[in-house]
């Protein structure tokens, strides 16, 4: 009889092969294009992922051009790089002279200076293909011909951002997770025209920057996105038919999750989220039937806790949160039972996850496995989504 893996051990030997992970099985095209050693990266878009990035980038060794057209954006994000230094100074993460060095890596810019000298050029602006299109025409004007060119894009497929574009085929994601310099995964996306050498280049990026990377074939959502959004989508339907804020998020943190749906859509955002549900509402129209309860609390001005506000699901006292009295659903509450609302929404993860194996997102379970562990909070005494539904 084959031996059972332990869960934790089974999670613990996905992030280190993760750690080590190569292009080997994925077929890529080649291309005439021979990107130089990644010294100097271009940081595009000063908020705080853009920000979160440019400050890791520079932890790392990089010398770092962080880009925004707004001049009060741009002040915010070299405050939030010199808070997250100071911050890795208290934790005993660095030296304050290591701190004061990474900090004197940064230059910031409303214009172009500097992208010329990039090797690597990050996008983190608003999730809008339009957006990200013209942003390319500038980049092709300003940027060098052997310069990788990446996005942040938690959900857009690459193709539809660089569709018939000569960029192309140096055009990667690199999917990077909120706080960056405390969250490992980084979604390394391939496109259809990514070149083997921009992939290899990405990925040796990623290694550097202490990453533990999943390789993801463009697709809406790659994987932890979509398999996230479905399940908090699922919530919001629960919570609309009268299952109530705290016995959702109580449910789940039982099973395992650090924190429950609700809670996790007010530290996301609830503007965020609802446009994550319009976009997988565009993307699978069969399958995903786009809620409306995060659009009626944004209606309401809540926010969640996202740039300092302070209501949503819940109301925050600083560190207290509790359910907020204020939202409530359209019908009377339900009394269903803690198990019953863990094994709706882990079907509905795990069925995504399935779907994303079946679809070649990635290769394998293990991959989804991986992603979800380190990309999403998945609990490691579980082994890892697929793993611990088989």
């Amino acid at each position: 009889m084959e031996a059972i893996e332990h869960p934790e051990a089974y999670a613990a030997r996905l992030q280190a092969a993760a750690r080590a992970r190569t292009l080997d099985g994925w077929a890529l095209p080649e291309a005439d294009f021979s990107p130089q050693p990644i010294r100097r990266v271009g940081v595009i878009g000063a908020g705080v992922m853009g920000s979160g990035i440019a400050q890791w980038c520079a932890a790392c060794g990089c010398d770092v051009v962080l880009r925004d057209v707004n001049d009060a954006v741009l002040a915010r994000g070299a405050e939030v790089v010199r808070g997250l230094f100071d911050g890795a100074v208290r934790r005993g993460q660095l030296a304050a002279a290591e701190a004061d060095a990474g900090f004197a890596r940064l230059r910031t810019t409303t214009g172009w200076d500097g992208f010329d000298g990039c090797d690597l050029v990050i996008e983190a602006i608003i999730e809008n293909v339009a957006a990200k299109r013209a942003l390319l025409d500038e980049l092709s004007r300003v940027a060098r011909e052997d310069a990788l060119l990446a996005t942040n894009t938690s959900a857009l497929p690459l193709e539809e951002i660089a569709a018939g574009r000569p960029e192309a085929s140096r055009l990667v994601g690199l999917h990077f997770f909120n706080p960056v310099n405390r969250m490992p995964l980084v979604e390394l996306i391939v496109g259809r025209a990514t070149s083997r050498p921009a992939a290899e280049a990405a990925l040796a990026f990623a290694h550097r920057l202490r990453k533990t990377p999943v390789i993801c074939r463009s697709a809406p959502g790659f994987v932890v996105t979509r398999v996230l959004f479905f399940y908090l989508n699922a919530a919001c339907r629960l919570w609309g038919e009268g299952v109530p804020t705290g016995a959702l998020d109580a449910a789940m943190q039982a099973w395992g999750w650090p924190m429950g749906p609700m809670r996790l859509i007010d530290e996301v955002g609830l503007d965020v989220t609802d446009f994550i549900f319009g976009e997988m509402a565009h993307y699978f129209p069969d399958r995903f039937a786009r809620t409306a309860v995060c659009g009626r609390l944004l209606a309401a001005g809540l926010k969640g806790r996202k740039n300092g506000a302070s209501g949503g699901f819940y109301v925050y006292a600083g560190r207290e949160a509790a359910p907020n009295p204020a939202v409530t659903a359209d019908c009377p509450a339900c009394d269903l039972a803690a198990d019953e609302i863990a094994r709706r929404l882990m079907q509905v993860m795990v069925a995504e996850a399935r779907r994303c194996v079946a679809e070649g997102v990635v290769h394998g379970e293990a991959d989804v496995d991986c992603a979800m562990l380190v990309g999403a909070g998945f609990p490691p005494a579980r082994g890892g989504l697929l793993f611990d539904a088989r």
